[in-house]
């Protein structure tokens, strides 16, 4: 059968036999200090049958390589993905099997390929990137058991790109980069603790002191102590998250923001009520604790 390598020729004849060679500065790996050797043609062959089912948007024989968890937790994800596109095409560049017999790397083949990736949406959108992307196979199943993909993205991509939009201020018009240091997941923890009334909860989710603008543009500052009474004259509320979008001012420290989208129903003790659509920007710390709160609203009318 044809070498599946498309590398060069040195490597193509050292691993041409039946059983590959080994080589000893194939690469160290750190936990044992054991080489990395050439494994046979059948595992990539595998990862090249995933691809061409890939390439066919042919679901169900994409998933028969992949054993029977990552079937079970991606199923409907892969389904409803191939269902999004009008054609796809990998193109494999190289393709490299690759043994260890390290204690992490044991009963399982490492199949790297470089490949071309062009996407294109029944809605029009189109998507290209290169890839390194790396297939773990195993030795019992010949399954594939999972992947990872590290990728650089073509800067004519309509989206998916690493950043994006400029970020205008007083000195800089940057772009922006999505940041993901724990932001959405803060804002969602913060939210549910407001909704409880647990003030004394809330103080780990903001700086010693925060400034704060109203909807009215009134500013002030707020100690951390003083969230614990945020709520004494308050009798409910009700905080319904719509969207969140994390991001950063690309190339710099890890200081971010954050835009959410949400309404807000509240009810006080004297028996006033708001109930509107707000618009948040929270400003985090490189700690990752909110520094600075700005935010806008409008009232939600009866139908």
């Amino acid at each position: 059968m044809k070498k599946l390598f498309i590398i060069t020729a040195a490597i193509i004849l050292m691993a041409s036999s039946a059983k590959a060679q080994k080589i000893v500065k194939a690469g160290n790996v750190t936990e044992s200090n054991t080489a990395w050797y050439f494994a046979n043609d059948k595992e990539s062959e595998i990862v090249l049958n995933v691809i061409k089912a890939y390439n066919n948007l042919d679901a169900k024989t994409y998933l028969s390589y992949f054993d029977d968890k990552f079937v079970r937790e991606n199923k409907d994800r892969v389904v409803k993905e191939f269902d999004m596109y009008k054609t796809v095409k990998r193109e494999i560049v190289s393709i490299l099997p690759m043994r260890n017999d390290g204690k992490s790397w044991k009963g399982q083949t490492v199949v790297q390929i470089y490949s071309h990736l062009t996407k294109e949406w029944k809605n029009g959108s189109k998507h290209k990137q290169d890839e390194h992307r790396v297939y773990f196979v195993n030795d019992t199943t010949k399954k594939i058991s999972g992947s990872w993909t590290g990728i650089n993205l073509n800067q004519d991509n309509e989206f998916g790109l690493p950043n994006g939009g400029k970020f205008y201020s007083k000195n800089d018009t940057s772009t922006i980069t999505f940041s993901n240091r724990g932001e959405v997941e803060t804002i969602e923890s913060l939210v549910k603790d407001w909704n409880k009334m647990d003030g004394k909860a809330l103080g780990k989710y903001f700086a010693d002191t925060v400034n704060i603008t109203t909807n009215e543009g009134r500013k002030l500052k707020i100690a951390n102590s003083q969230w614990a009474n945020m709520f004494d004259d308050v009798a409910s509320i009700e905080w319904k998250l719509g969207m969140i979008n994390p991001g950063k001012i690309t190339n710099t420290d890890p200081e971010s923001g954050i835009i959410v989208l949400s309404s807000f129903k509240e009810k006080k003790k004297d028996g006033t009520t708001k109930y509107v659509n707000a618009y948040h920007w929270f400003m985090y710390n490189i700690n990752k604790k909110i520094t600075s709160i700005s935010w806008m609203e409008r009232p939600i009318l009866p139908k």
